[in-house]
């Protein structure tokens, strides 16, 4: 299914990337309330799991001065790193704005899950909260990102696409797997992003576009049509598109 967020008028999507992370600390309560303040439409979040399970933001899958997020318990993580919150907790923060689930499960990372147990996780959590249409959950890992959908088909997902992603396979790819969108990297929309969007759109996909900050590419893919844009400064990538 897709997005249910009312998508604005002559503009994307903006959605700031972990939070307003140009201001506050990545998946930080700061970052995310700046975010809410600023008006964006949603944040993107990474979520990893301690190791007792609870679900925790972080892009990394280590803190300097503390190790491996999935070696300690949530306890543990809360005595030496406070910041650190949990999903949960985010989502309070977040409200009814889009919430975009970024799954981290690297093969070459010490906290791979080759079971995919977060996608398992984020799945329950949607339909607990009855989150359908205003989480979209992605991954740079097809297999974890595929798992979501094969759990609950209701979910809306999308294919995270890194710099060097041949879009001739990954567009067709996205919409055999059953996602609703793809999540290319910036480069990946030179020189036309109109007809990336157009491709996408052949095969019935969204476009959402990461991490853009530049006010001339904004307006560019405003342009071309994407879905969304993934900006560390949601206010004014808002500034650069008047509203």
């Amino acid at each position: 299914m897709p997005l249910t967020y009312p998508q604005p008028v002559g503009r994307p999507l903006v959605l700031a990337h972990r939070g307003a992370s140009a201001a506050a600390a990545d998946n930080s309560a700061k970052a995310f309330e700046l975010a809410v303040a600023g008006g964006a439409d949603g944040v993107e979040l990474d979520v990893r799991f301690t190791s007792d399970d609870t679900i925790v933001l972080s892009h990394d899958p280590a803190l300097s001065g503390f190790g491996v997020l999935a070696e300690h318990t949530h306890g543990e993580l809360l005595e030496k790193r406070p910041d650190i919150i949990t999903l949960e907790q985010g989502a309070a923060i977040l409200g009814d704005l889009v919430i975009n689930v970024e799954i981290k499960n690297d093969p070459s990372e010490p906290d791979f899950d080759p079971e995919h147990r977060m996608a398992d996780r984020i799945a329950s959590w949607v339909a607990a909260g009855d989150r359908y249409g205003r989480v979209v959950v992605t991954s740079f890992n097809p297999d974890t990102v595929a798992r979501v959908g094969f759990v609950d088909g209701d979910i809306v997902t999308g294919q995270l696409l890194d710099r060097a992603a041949d879009l001739s396979y990954a567009i067709p790819q996205a919409a055999e797997d059953g996602h609703d969108l793809i999540a290319p990297h910036k480069r990946l929309m030179r020189p036309n992003a109109a007809r990336v969007v157009e491709h996408a759109a052949q095969y019935d996909l969204g476009v959402a576009v990461w991490t853009v900050d530049n006010p001339r590419t904004l307006r560019r893919l405003g342009t071309a049509g994407v879905t969304a844009v993934i900006a560390n400064d949601p206010a004014a990538a808002l500034a650069v598109y008047g509203s």
